[in-house]
């Protein structure tokens, strides 16, 4: 309640201590604010004896005491008021006409000299201090205007530490940055990853560093998309099947060149299908330490797991639809990278057509992305797909069909290895040998874009299926896989043939550093991944 408002004959015959204090903090901010330049010593409490006191004022006046009788209200002990003599506007001790200074009756019984030597905190201040700041010449006078200006500016300071908590939670990504390798995207979205991600009972166990062996050896595995070849023959309930290759690559530092040597296959089954078809693997992704594999037919996200040191087996952890989600297709999946700490994964980049060349559905230039949450988002990249097409010459009625794409921290850029490019419109038979050579280095923003060529002789029937960085390579090195479908078109499996080859590239210059090497089956391997996949479930 303020000063003003009290009816202070009442109070201050009732309580003139607390009518003194609550006066004395009113004249203690007045003068903070500049409104009153000088403040009267006041008193403090010290277990005196019962009494009261006036002071006796004028424009220059000392403090004096006359003795009375005691009253029949409660005494209130307070301390001796100073003697020092000091100026203070006579308007300043009167609230609503009553002058509180010469309202106090002094205790008959009260004796000064009790007192002299008493040390009482406000007795020895400066006669321009007052109780809200020490003196300007204190170590402590910053720290006091300080508490001073919170406490008269409470509300604002918690506004204020309320905003800025908000910036630091929906914008952190942007004061912390990333480090390259390490994804993050600030704290809304870089949770702690679910160690129940997609469901699954475990966290991940597929370190990357494990597929280091030495300074110059990298283990790596392939998976397959076998197309319609993937249904298990003779299964009572329809089975579908993938197979996953491990190998190691070694690079010779004195010739820069690289060597591989493949392992023993491993069969993946599933009876997860889409009318009829199912585990059509077409990429291989490390993920959150998951070793993740990406079906083009029904948008199922696998995870591969150890079931002991020569055998894996997968378990699905998302499906996801094609275009912007309401739709019950499965998203036909080719490519999978990591940016940040999201995986983005993507389709073929092309218009569904008509055999007119007239455009049936969007859904393909859709990507999404996943979080280590697990929750999706889903984008639309029609301008990104545009951007791209643009730089190869490729403008529509043209194409260009993508299945390797990645994202490089270090250079902080896409990079995308077509698999085929035509500047015609689409035609299926034809399109098997549209292969091409090309690699294209775009910006963060799709603003800037770079072709190189790979110095290789192109066959037209091989095209690029699926890439991953060369770890100790600072993302530089890339190792894909080119596949060949030869007359696969019109459904006649007696005719199709598949087979694939791996390759190794220099990504800024073009320099074949390893030529094609035939993989020994003839099957289509359209996912490639550093890994060690004879990694054990941890116990």
């Amino acid at each position: 309640m303020p000063f003003e408002s009290l009816d202070t004959n009442y109070y201050f015959r009732k309580h003139p201590f607390l009518v003194s204090i609550i006066k004395t903090d009113q004249t203690n901010i007045l003068r903070s604010r500049g409104k009153i330049k000088s403040v009267p010593n006041f008193i403090t409490l010290d277990n005196f004896p019962q009494h009261q006191h006036q002071h006796q004022h004028h424009r220059q006046h000392t403090h004096t005491h006359q003795h009375s009788p005691n009253r029949n209200s409660a005494a209130i002990p307070l301390a001796a008021p100073s003697s020092e003599t000091y100026n203070h506007n006579s308007a300043s001790s009167v609230t609503n006409g009553y002058d509180y200074y010469n309202s106090y009756v002094q205790d008959p019984n009260y004796s000064a000299d009790k007192h002299k030597n008493k040390q009482y905190p406000f007795m020895n201040m400066l006669s321009n201090e007052s109780s809200a700041y020490a003196h300007h010449r204190s170590p402590q006078s910053y720290m006091s205007r300080f508490q001073h200006y919170c406490h008269q500016h409470a509300t604002t300071a918690t506004a204020m530490l309320c905003f800025f908590v908000f910036l630091l939670i929906f914008t952190g990504e942007e004061i912390i940055g990333n480090k390259v390798g390490v994804g993050y995207h600030g704290l809304r979205v870089r949770a702690k990853a679910d160690p129940h991600w997609g469901g699954a009972a475990h966290p991940g166990y597929f370190n990357s560093a494990h597929a280091i062996a030495g300074p110059t050896t990298f283990k790596f595995a392939a998976v397959t998309d076998m197309d319609e070849l993937t249904r298990i023959p003779g299964s009572g309930k329809p089975m579908f099947q993938s197979h996953l290759m491990p190998g190691t690559l070694t690079f010779d530092t004195s010739l820069n060149k690289y060597s591989v040597q493949f392992g023993d296959l491993r069969t993946l089954i599933s009876g997860h299908n889409e009318s009829g078809r199912g585990m059509e693997l077409s990429e291989l992704t490390l993920y959150q330490n998951r070793l993740l594999a990406f079906d083009d037919r029904t948008g199922s996200v696998f995870e591969i797991l150890s079931k002991n040191k020569d055998e894996s087996y997968v378990v699905p952890r998302f499906v996801i639809t094609e275009g912007e989600g309401d739709t019950d297709k499965g998203m036909k999946w080719e490519w999978a990278t990591v940016k940040g700490n999201e995986l983005h994964i993507g389709s073929m980049g092309k218009e569904y057509t008509r055999p007119d060349g007239s455009i049936a559905n969007v859904n393909n230039l859709w990507i999404a992305t996943i979080n280590p949450e697990g929750q999706i988002t889903r984008k639309d990249w029609s301008r990104e797909y545009t951007f791209v097409r643009h730089l190869l010459g490729a403008d529509a009625p043209g194409y260009v069909i993508h299945e390797a794409v990645l994202w490089s921290e270090v250079m902080k850029k896409w990079i995308f290895i077509p698999r085929r490019v035509s500047a015609d419109k689409y035609n299926d038979v034809v399109d098997e040998k549209k292969g091409t050579n090309k690699i294209v280095l775009v910006d963060e923003n799709f603003t800037k874009g770079q072709v190189i060529d790979i110095k290789m002789d192109v066959d037209p029937l091989h095209g690029f299926s699926t890439a991953a960085f060369v770890p100790n390579s600072n993302e530089r090195h890339i190792t894909a896989i080119r596949s060949v479908e030869e007359d696969c078109v019109g459904g006649d499996e007696t005719l199709c043939k598949q087979r694939s080859y791996l390759m190794v590239f220099d990504a800024l210059t073009g320099d074949v550093l390893m030529d094609e090497v035939k993989f020994d089956s003839d099957i289509k391997f359209e996912g490639v991944e550093f890994v060690d996949v004879a990694t054990l479930t941890p116990v």
